[in-house]
């Protein structure tokens, strides 16, 4: 039997890959080994990504599986090698941030937080060495200054819990990132590398809260409770910070200059941070 197949493919960010490449062969600047095209056969839209290796291709896999059902993810079409297909999903960008979206993420961050978490000794995870190891280069590349450092890192032995949760978590949640499905109105993430396990749970949504639902944090901790969520907002100022340290590292690396601001760390240098 013959079957006719017309396929047409797009990078859509093909111009700024092209300027990222020349930073990089011209300097130190960050880059990720993958490159992301749309993907349309016989009429059917699909995202393929090209990781740069079959082990975070398959990890993605993973990951995307175990939320198969919830609709919160695209859906796997094949995995080969180190490549990554998925459906295209249509839906409503984010415009306007009120409380019922903050609802819908509170919804979505406690489905993943939900799955199978684990409290653990926090002393015992890598996250307490890599916040001091990512303050320490931000005091050597002169970002933060040796008197902000050092009462960061008192600030951070206080609140430092003794436990604390690990799970899944959404770590790159940019509103582009965000659609709101037509059919059941649900929160759909379509980039899908940001589907991590073993995190530091709440550090994903961390990066939402300062960047875009500050005015509604309270709401969303408490959306998180209603649906039964493993709890870390006693210990969420260890959590944030984590998150800023990291954040603000990797923003320097990229040469992300607005990201890069050392005026969140001056609410750290005080121990009820």
């Amino acid at each position: 039997m013959f079957f006719q197949v017309r396929v047409k493919q797009r990078s859509p960010f093909l111009l700024k890959r092209a300027r990222y490449f020349l930073s990089r062969f011209f300097g130190v600047r960050l880059q990720k080994a993958k490159s992301l095209h749309f993907v349309t056969v016989n009429g059917q839209q699909f995202k393929r990504l090209i990781l740069c290796d079959a082990s975070l291709a398959s990890e993605i896999e993973q990951n995307l599986n175990r939320f198969r059902s919830t609709g919160q993810f695209p859906q796997v079409v094949i995995r080969y090698e180190r490549e990554l297909w998925v459906d295209y999903v249509t839906g409503h960008p984010i415009k306007n941030i009120d409380e019922r979206l903050v609802e819908k993420m509170a919804i979505f961050y406690s489905r993943l937080y939900s799955d199978a978490p684990v409290s653990v000794q926090t002393q015992k995870t890598i996250f307490p060495y890599r916040l001091d190891r990512d303050l320490h280069f931000l005091n050597q590349v002169g970002i933060l200054s040796d008197p902000v450092v050092k009462d960061v890192r008192k600030t951070a032995e206080i609140i430092s819990p003794p436990q604390c949760w690990l799970g899944f978590d959404y770590t790159d949640p940019v509103r582009k990132n965000f659609l709101v499905l037509p059919e059941n109105q649900q929160i759909c993430a379509v980039d899908v590398e940001g589907l991590v396990k073993d995190y530091l749970i709440g550090m994903g949504a961390a990066k939402a809260l300062i960047q875009w639902m500050k005015p509604f944090k309270e709401q969303f901790f408490r959306g998180l409770a209603l649906n039964s969520a493993p709890s870390f907002q006693e210990y969420y100022g260890f959590v944030e910070l984590c998150f800023l340290a990291q954040w603000t590292k990797r923003a320097f690396f990229e040469k992300d200059w607005k990201a890069v601001q050392p005026k969140y760390f001056e609410a750290f240098r005080r121990p009820e941070a």
